[in-house]
């Protein structure tokens, strides 16, 4: 019996063998195509936080109808998304001036529209919104609003608003400002406003003005020569001790409007501006404006007077007993011997606290106002002390007459500009 043959036997295997390949590169390339799409979701996704925008189609009865991009965690975006209306989620003030703006989108078409946004945890989204309207048929039309979050903006705004009242509020209340000095153009700069003898805030002055133009001779020849010390100093020592070291005060005088003079404090530092040009800038103080003027009622504060006295800038006060212990002190005579806590310095010697030169004068002069129970006033002459000085010194006495304390109180003519 003849054998039958079996035909296409091997063309159907390798038929077999094709559509096998066939689907494993199918699925192969819809892997691909997936992964490809979702990265782009998630690119998308990134896009959309980062730019803070998206577009949004309302009908023309200001319903929702979609918007884009598609992939965004905005949180207007999904509560529209999710069947809220922009009435229902708006502040009704804010929702009867954006029905108006729609209404006049024709007449404005450059014009944002900012409205605000408050979440279930009390969070406040700012927004601003761009229309135009798009013609579906003769009929309908469509509003297309372009949608930017805008909450860093506004609170960024907020910041520097909050910055420049406060700013302004130290400008009016202290007369400070702060300025810079051009080490290689001897040019001074304004880097605050200054205000003027009715507390109004002027303008900054635009680019760097002449030292004498602004003071004095004598005093612009001093702020010089203290610039080129500060100057040499700083290139001298690279330690960073020394490239933040601030310098003592040193006063001098400014012509106002008028041409008439006020006296300010002014301290400061040597260092590198933003366009690396080597400056010496700092603060100014006004010192009249640090002069306050107390109001006080004798019959409930009997000593409103007294702290009135202690605070008086330049005026150096201190207490001591017979052991030449010390038993307060104000303020100023802590900065001048870098005590911050006065606290800390009550018990101890005169001689622990004062490291200079005048300690031996000091000593001089309590030792003969604890003798003889009278007050001494005593002024530096020649070349006793590097600056000349006032010190003046009253006996505290008990009932029976003996002196167990002394007040001193003592001023310093500082022309050098040096500690004492």
């Amino acid at each position: 019996m003849t054998e039958i043959p079996k035909i296409g036997s091997i063309d159907w295997a390798m038929a077999s063998v094709a559509i096998g390949v066939l689907l494993v590169v199918v699925c192969l390339v819809c892997f691909m195509l997936l992964r490809d799409s979702r990265k782009k979701q998630k690119f998308y996704k990134r896009f959309g936080n980062n730019v803070n925008e998206g577009i949004v189609v309302l009908s023309q009865n200001l319903d929702y109808l979609y918007s884009m991009p598609l992939f965004t965690e905005e949180p207007l975006l999904e509560k529209l998304v999710q069947g809220q209306s922009l009435q229902e989620l708006l502040d009704p003030k804010d929702w009867g001036r954006m029905r108006l703006f729609f209404e006049e989108t024709e007449k404005h078409r450059d014009i944002p529209f900012l409205f605000s946004l408050k979440l279930e945890d009390r969070d406040i989204l700012w927004y601003e919104l761009r229309c135009f309207i798009y013609r579906a048929s003769l009929s309908e039309y469509h509003y297309v609003c372009f949608l930017k979050n805008i909450t860093r903006e506004q609170e960024t705004r907020r910041e520097r608003q909050n910055l420049q009242d406060t700013l302004n509020l130290m400008l009016k209340t202290t007369g400070d400002f702060l300025w810079s000095l051009d080490v290689e153009k001897r040019l001074v700069t304004f880097l605050t406003p200054i205000v003027d003898e009715d507390f109004q805030i002027l303008p900054r002055s635009a680019g760097g003005v002449e030292l004498t133009k602004i003071m004095p001779e004598e005093d612009a020849a001093l702020l010089d020569k203290l610039t080129n010390r500060y100057v040499l100093e700083y290139k001298a020592d690279n330690s960073i001790i020394e490239k933040n070291k601030l310098y003592p005060p040193v006063k001098i005088r400014l012509f106002n409007k008028n041409g008439n003079v006020f006296w300010y404090n002014l301290r400061g530092l040597i260092a590198f501006d933003e366009e690396g040009n080597l400056v010496f800038r700092g603060v100014a103080n006004r010192l009249d404006l640090m002069m306050d003027n107390f109001v006080f009622d004798p019959n409930h504060n009997e000593n409103a007077l007294f702290s009135a006295a202690l605070s008086l800038p330049d005026l150096r006060v201190f207490w001591v007993d017979r052991e030449f212990k010390i038993l307060g002190a104000n303020q100023c005579f802590g900065n001048a011997f870098h005590v911050d806590d006065l606290a800390s310095i009550q018990g101890k010697t005169l001689s622990s606290v004062v490291f200079s030169k005048p300690l031996l004068y000091f000593n001089k002069v309590l030792t003969e106002v604890f003798e003889t129970g009278r007050r001494v006033s005593w002024k530096s002459e020649g070349d006793e002390l590097d600056c000349p000085m006032f010190f003046n010194v009253v006996p505290l006495k008990e009932k029976s007459g003996v002196t167990l304390q002394a007040l001193c109180a003592y001023i310093r003519l500082d022309s050098q500009n040096k500690e004492v």
